[in-house]
Formats: structure tokens, sequence, C-alpha cells
């Protein structure tokens, strides 16, 4: 996730699905695995002058680790390592997860699109079929495990469903067990998949 769209609508669908899910399921810790990547944020202009933006207004619009302070009746932790060699971000999840091993979790798996696309190329904004059939095969029974998903086209043909698809195949679990949440009437383009390790 890139640190430049932290806080837009799509944060107020994500969160209020968590905290949901959390509630309902009596979990009692968050674990977003981020996928962190940060940005160089663009100039302002004051009177011709090129000025960086200062690193307190960065801090409190656009550090992800700020959800951590949110009032809660459970625990927020947030993966913030940043994500740039796969395999080492890979074990570092699995290191993550493996650490909670007495409390209910939601494992929510936040990259910046969503599953990798079936006919082009892997890109750090994507999570691979391997990589979520690993981390499925780490988190614990009856945690939670959440998926970001963006809309995979533009041309307005049906993409959700196969996604859910793709993703059930990944986890090796039944697609009926890949349950889905969205907020279609703040940000149409974003679901969230998600199962309860049995």
């Amino acid at each position: 996730m890139k640190d430049k769209w932290y806080a837009d609508n799509r944060d107020l669908i994500k969160w209020s699905v968590l905290i949901n899910l959390a509630q309902n399921h009596q979990a009692k810790r968050i674990l977003q695995i981020a996928y962190f990547r940060p940005c160089e944020f663009s100039n302002i202009e004051i009177e011709d002058r090129l000025l960086k933006l200062p690193k307190e207004v960065i801090s409190h619009f656009r550090d992800i680790r700020n959800i951590t302070e949110m009032h809660t009746d459970f625990h927020i932790d947030v993966l913030y390592e940043e994500f740039k060699d796969r395999e080492k971000y890979q074990k570092a999840i699995v290191e993550y997860i493996s650490s909670y091993p007495e409390e209910k979790c939601i494992v929510f798996l936040d990259p910046d699109t969503g599953l990798q696309p079936q006919k082009s190329k892997l890109g750090l904004e994507h999570v691979s079929n391997g990589e979520v059939r690993e981390i499925w095969e780490h988190i614990k029974k009856g945690d939670i495990f959440v998926f970001y998903q963006h809309q995979t086209n533009r041309n307005g043909r049906p993409w959700v469903d196969e996604k859910q698809e793709q993703l059930s195949k990944a986890a090796n679990i039944p697609v009926v067990s890949v349950k889905i949440a969205h907020g279609r009437s703040i940000a149409k383009d974003v679901v969230f998949f998600y199962a309860v390790k049995a």
C-alpha cells in the first residue's frame, strides 16, 4: 500500500469492514499486512519557491501506522516493513502472523491492487497465488483472513466473481467459504474478500 493513498474513501470502507468483522468474530487483534511502499510527494509553491511537504503534515495525513491509535476493543498492529523484496517480505509475514499464537486475529492483506493478474506480469502492487496459499496455511484455526481487491478492469466487465474464485483456488478452500464485503456507495471499485480458517 502506497502511503499517498492512505485515508481515502477506500480506507473508510476498509476499516469499517475490519472493525465489524473483528466485533462479529470476537477477534482480539487486527494484523494489517500493509505491503508498504513509500512515495515521493509533490512539492508546494510559495512565491515561486518549490518547497517539500513538511514531515509533520505527511505524518499526520499519510502515515499508515496512525490506525494503531484508533480506540477499539481490540488491538491493531501494522506490518510496516517496506515491501521491495517478495521473498524477504513473505518470510516477514509468516513470522509476524506466527507471533500471535494465543489470540484470535484478523489477518488482513492490503496490497495496492490485489491478487496477481491472470494474464499479465506480477508486480509489487499484487500478491501472488502462492503467497496467498502460504499465508493461509500459516494462520491458525479461527483466524479471519481478509484480502483487499481493487477493480481489475475498466471496461465494465464483471470482475468480482473471477477474483473470488482465484482467491479460493489460491488458498485451496471452497469458493463458498470466501465471503465478500464492500461499500459501493462510497467506492465501487474495491471489495474485501474474507474467510474464517476452519
